[in-house]
C-alpha cells in the first residue's frame, strides 16, 4: 500500500489539495487510533472525488463514507467512522443539521439570494451544504457547529426577511426544479457524444469542457472524452445542469444508438 506522502504527491496538484488530503489523513487516522467519528467540512464535487480516490488509495474504504445529508447530494463531508458503528449509524451520527428558511408569500428568492446572505454574514463556504429552494423557501444543510448562529442572525436573503427553523434531517423538501425528458441518438455511448447531446453542445464544446474538468460522471470529474456511459449514470455540466440517463439502447438505420434521458436545470 502506498504511504500517506506517495498518495498525496500522486493525486494533489496544488498546494490548497495537497492540505486537504493532509486533513484527510490526519481525520482518518484520529478516528483509528482513538476510536470515535470524524469528518471534514463541505467538498465540493472536485473535493469529493480528489476525497473519494484518496480514501480508497489509503485502504479506508471500510471505515469511510461520503454523505451530505441526503442521496445525490452535490456538495458532501467525508466521515470516518470506528468499529462499533455502521454506515447507517455513521450517516446519523455525522454532525449535519437541516435548517429551514420561511420567506414570505409572494416573495420570490434564488439559490443565489439565499447564499448571498450567507456569504454577508462571512460564513465560511466549506461549513454549508446543499441550498434546496422550494416554494416555501430553502432547506439548507449545514454543520452542526453553525446552527445556532445560523438560528440567531440568518434572518434576511435577497433583502427580504426569512425566519429560521432546525427541521428533522430526513424531513428535507426536494429543491423545485424544472425536469425536461429528452432524447436522442449517438454515434456511440462515448462521454463526449452523450454530454453534446443532453445539454444542447457541438461535440467540439463537449471535449473543451471534458478538458477543463467541468462534466462529471456520477458526481466525480470524468476527462476522459472516450469513457462509456450507462444506463443509471448522473451527469453534471457545471454551470449548466444535471441529468439522468434513463435508457441506453436501440439502434437506427443509420447504426446510431439511442439515448433517453432526464435533465433538470
Amino acid at each position: 500500500m502506498k504511504t500517506k506522502n506517495e498518495i498525496i504527491s500522486a493525486l494533489a496538484h496544488n498546494g490548497e489539495e495537497r492540505m486537504l488530503l493532509a486533513q484527510l489523513f490526519d481525520k482518518e487516522q484520529t478516528c483509528m487510533q482513538r476510536g470515535y467519528l470524524t469528518h471534514t467540512r463541505f467538498l465540493d464535487l472536485n473535493e469529493r472525488a480528489l476525497c473519494t480516490e484518496a480514501i480508497r488509495q489509503m485502504g479506508a474504504s471500510g471505515h469511510a463514507l461520503i454523505w451530505g445529508g441526503y442521496d445525490d447530494a452535490e456538495r458532501a463531508v467525508a466521515v470516518f467512522y470506528p468499529d462499533y458503528l455502521d454506515e447507517s449509524s455513521a450517516r446519523e451520527t455525522a454532525p449535519l443539521v437541516l435548517l429551514r428558511a420561511h420567506k414570505n408569500e409572494g416573495d420570490a428568492l434564488m439559490h443565489r439570494d439565499y447564499l448571498g446572505a450567507l456569504m454577508g454574514l462571512q460564513i465560511e463556504r466549506d461549513t454549508v451544504g446543499d441550498i434546496l429552494v422550494h416554494e416555501e423557501g430553502a432547506d439548507l444543510i449545514v454543520m452542526e457547529d453553525m446552527a445556532e448562529f445560523l438560528l440567531l442572525h440568518y434572518d434576511k436573503a435577497g433583502r427580504k426577511r426569512i425566519t429560521v427553523t432546525q427541521e428533522p434531517l430526513d424531513s428535507r423538501k426536494s429543491a423545485a426544479v424544472e425536469e425536461k425528458t429528452g432524447s436522442g441518438s449517438v454515434s456511440s455511448p462515448r462521454l463526449d457524444s452523450v454530454t453534446a447531446l443532453v445539454f444542447g453542445l457541438s461535440r467540439t464544446e463537449a471535449q473543451a469542457r471534458i478538458a477543463r474538468g467541468l462534466v462529471f460522471l456520477n458526481n466525480a470529474p470524468c476527462m476522459k472524452d472516450e469513457k462509456n456511459v450507462s444506463e443509471g449514470d448522473r451527469l453534471t455540466l457545471r454551470g449548466i445542469g444535471r441529468a439522468k440517463i434513463d435508457s441506453i439502447g436501440g439502434t437506427s438505420r443509420k447504426g446510431r444508438i439511442f439515448v433517453h434521458y432526464v435533465k433538470t436545470c
